[in-house]
């Protein structure tokens, strides 16, 4: 199917899942961190104690959405959807309004659980269950909703920002939601007459024999060959947050200006939007586990190209490629758990990986300050990639049991 036709036959669901990745783009840190100096000035503080507050938020909200996240699976789309975007609207109203370290903690776990956990969660779960002949080319399509976001809302927050200050700026973004955004997406679940969750899953155990073919979240985190594949699911988004949250580090012992890497994130973000287009169809027509085994290469590559290179060339060239590599991991990867796991229980899971994914965001910044040499830095994020790839090739039980898939 093309992608004008899959747009126009599931245009609403798609909305859905853009708009839901977008607005969770105010849980980001590219997007928190612009209001960094701002915070710094009112509540009195260094970059240090806000840096703790901020990680410790985050690994908290990668603890909370364990349990949290498995709740879409037994409760409807628009009921969860609603607890979430209402969390998460008293979290931005709360920050604004922040005064002490307590007030900023508890608006950082709200924003980071359901902004940078839930929303995503929701867009991508809802996807993968309900299209299910198509799931990598909607999460291709519902992804670019960081994309857009990475490019407009930095702009607009600037702006913001200068006009209006810290607070009223959150305050905005919260009346924006509140009126817009948020009817928007129940108009859309409206439109989009979703199956009832329950009845979806009796229909799930009647046609494809749960118990043979439907894993629980138990039954996979038990099966100790799953282990060997979470290193190469989180390898991207703890990667990149590790070279990106240092890039100032490796680019002056380089000697290679800020606007350089200005104009290397352009091409990453790039190649980020047209990767993920042109991956998705490929996924759909093959298993997802073929490029499963492979995804991580060209991050590989890129990172020898930045240890090595000395023009900026190879920046670029890292750049490119890791954005390949980052575009490749939401279909590839999502499409996976569906395939493997079946969709009974696939919030459970999910939500279990995306929790160990933003735990390793969270660790991430400080294991990397640990290298004091740009080659030990290099070599440690090289020779993790390199491993996560090997050992990917491990096929994990609930992939045995399905004997008649061709992988």
């Amino acid at each position: 199917m093309s992608y004008i036709n899959f747009i126009k036959n599931n245009k609403y669901l798609l909305l859905f899942g853009f708009l839901c990745v977008f607005i969770g783009n105010l849980g980001q840190t590219f997007f928190i961190s612009l209001f960094n100096k701002e915070l710094i000035q009112d509540l009195l503080l260094d970059e240090k104690r806000l840096s703790l507050v901020y990680s410790v938020a985050t690994l908290t909200s990668g603890f909370t959405l364990f349990f949290v996240g498995s709740k879409i699976d037994t409760v409807e789309v628009k009921k969860f959807t609603l607890v979430v975007v209402m969390a998460l609207l008293a979290s931005c109203v709360l920050f604004a309004f922040s005064q002490n370290l307590w007030m900023l903690f508890v608006a950082y776990l709200g924003i980071r659980l359901c902004g940078q956990g839930l929303m995503g969660h929701i867009a991508t779960t809802t996807l993968m269950r309900y299209i299910p002949k198509d799931r990598a080319k909607a999460i291709s399509l519902s992804s670019q909703g960081m994309a857009f976001g990475e490019v407009v809302l930095p702009i607009i927050a600037v702006q913001l920002l200068k006009n209006y200050g810290f607070s009223q700026s959150w305050l905005i973004y919260s009346g924006l939601c509140l009126l817009f955004f948020f009817p928007l997406l129940f108009w859309l679940l409206h439109k989009a007459k979703l199956e009832p969750v329950e009845r979806q899953n009796q229909q799930n155990q009647q046609n494809q024999q749960l118990s043979q073919t439907d894993w629980t979240r138990a039954q996979v985190s038990r099966d100790w060959r799953f282990w060997c594949l979470v290193p190469a699911i989180i390898a991207p988004a703890f990667l990149i947050t590790g070279l990106f949250y240092h890039q100032t580090f490796w680019a002056e012992l380089k000697g290679w200006s800020l606007d350089w890497l200005a104009i290397g994130i352009g091409l990453y973000g790039i190649m980020h939007f047209l990767g993920a287009i042109l991956i998705g169809p490929l996924v759909d027509n093959a298993h997802p586990r073929r490029y499963l085994r492979w995804y991580l290469l060209p991050m590989i590559l890129g990172i020898g190209c930045l240890w090595f290179g000395q023009s900026v060339f190879w920046l670029m060239t890292f750049m490119l490629l890791a954005g390949l590599s980052i575009a490749a991991s939401g279909p590839v990867v999502n499409s996976f758990y569906a395939e493997a796991f079946g969709t009974a229980h696939l919030g459970a899971i999910r939500s279990m990986l995306v929790a160990i994914m933003i735990l390793s965001t969270g660790v991430a910044p400080f294991l990397f300050a640990q290298f004091l040499s740009l080659d030990s830095f290099m070599l440690f994020a090289l020779g993790y990639a390199v491993l996560a790839m090997l050992l990917v090739q491990k096929k994990i039980l609930a992939e045995a049991q399905k004997a008649q898939e061709v992988y």
